[in-house]
């Protein structure tokens, strides 16, 4: 019989070697936020030990505290989820991952996050949605669109060698209409997750913002800077300092002014789903990113109601702003999880009849990449 837990400290190198195993990977160098040296993250890991004492499967979560328009929600995003090849079929995962949903339920958190196949998490109560803007840019689109845009002055960095590179780096991630906390001790960590490259933007020689590269250089998972003034001038000089053809910079739904910005030059725009998500408050999650739509987008005034997965919720727009009620009204919707998850999170939400003022559904959520886990 196996025995399931949470790892202890003296087994660290055991654990993250199944998950390198299971893999193919170095999660030191991965996940340094999690697993880099020195780092006690056992109480993260919850574990499979057979009879014999060897570590056979692993699941993980990173608490994280999110911030949504002044709106406090407990996530944790779940991740690390490992089999050893010769334990597969043996149900230790579906151990691991009902123990984790069932103790994250006890201590009230608001939702769960992961990255993963579609279907084998859908077992597990999570759906596919939240929403990703990709632009793509060329440097034809940079030659015509941005020929009379003045780049000179802008230079890059590595982002920890400039000075002050923490302060400005917690100030632009925490002035973000939502925003994952990040831990400034452990700042060059998280921003190297995924082997992400953090790129200082220097005007004249002054730290302007940064930029989340990939190794490639082609990819622009995060770009921060202090005034959207900037963003072109930076997009324009990132592409000739590199020397890229082609660069992909991702971005929420609610980022008005690099969406705005970058959709006047692009060559393409498309909108993808961001992750997976279990939620297990729907009035939290409803009201915090109910408020960012309204607040960055927009929202008609309107009135929904419904029971979601049990849970009774009332929401309002209206010339005061957004507002929520753990109560439903005598005719509101039934919905189950999935449905209304779906709702919530997916565009498969239009072809649902279930009354939602328009546009207020798909939520935008979204994880930047040095936030997941």
């Amino acid at each position: 019989m196996a025995e399931y837990r949470s790892a202890r400290p003296e087994e660290r190198n055991e654990y993250i070697d199944l998950a390198n195993y299971a893999f193919g990977a170095d999660f030191e160098t991965l996940l340094p936020k999690v697993y880099g040296k020195g780092i006690d993250s056992s109480s993260l890991q919850m574990v499979a030990v057979d009879e014999q004492g060897r570590m056979r499967a692993l699941v993980a979560v990173l608490p994280e505290r999110l911030n949504v328009c002044d709106h406090k929600l407990q996530t944790g995003y779940l991740g690390t989820v490992s089999v050893h090849p010769r334990a597969r079929g043996e149900g230790h995962m579906k151990v691991l991952m009902n123990s984790w949903l069932e103790r994250l339920s006890e201590e009230a958190y608001d939702m769960i996050v992961l990255a993963g196949q579609r279907q084998r998490y859908e077992y597990f109560g999570f759906t596919l949605g939240g929403a990703r803007v990709k632009h793509t840019v060329t440097q034809d689109n940079i030659r015509h669109a941005l020929k009379d845009t003045n780049a000179e002055g802008i230079s890059f960095c590595p982002l920890f060698e400039a000075e002050g590179a923490v302060a400005l780096a917690q100030r632009l991630n925490t002035s973000r209409l939502a925003h994952v906390e990040r831990a400034a001790q452990i700042l060059p960590q998280i921003m190297k997750t995924f082997n992400l490259n953090p790129l200082g933007v220097l005007e004249a020689g002054r730290l302007i913002g940064y930029l989340l590269v990939n190794k490639e250089g082609n990819e622009i998972s995060e770009l921060a800077l202090e005034h959207p003034d900037q963003i072109v001038r930076t997009i324009k000089a990132y592409m000739a300092n590199q020397e890229v053809w082609r660069v992909t910079v991702n971005s929420p739904d609610y980022d008005k002014a690099l969406n705005a910005q970058l959709g006047e030059l692009a060559e393409e725009c498309v909108i993808e789903t961001s992750d997976m998500y279990n939620i297990l408050d729907f009035a939290n999650v409803v009201e915090a990113y109910l408020t960012l739509k309204h607040r960055s987008t927009g929202l008609v005034a309107g009135e929904f109601s419904a029971v979601m997965d049990g849970q009774p919720v009332t929401a309002r727009v209206d010339e005061h702003g957004v507002t929520v009620e753990r109560t439903a009204k005598p005719d509101a919707v039934t919905l189950s999880k999935q449905q209304a998850q779906k709702l919530l999170l997916t565009q498969h939400s239009r072809y649902m009849e279930v009354g939602a003022p328009a546009g207020w559904f798909p939520l935008p959520l979204f994880w930047y990449k040095t936030d997941k886990f």
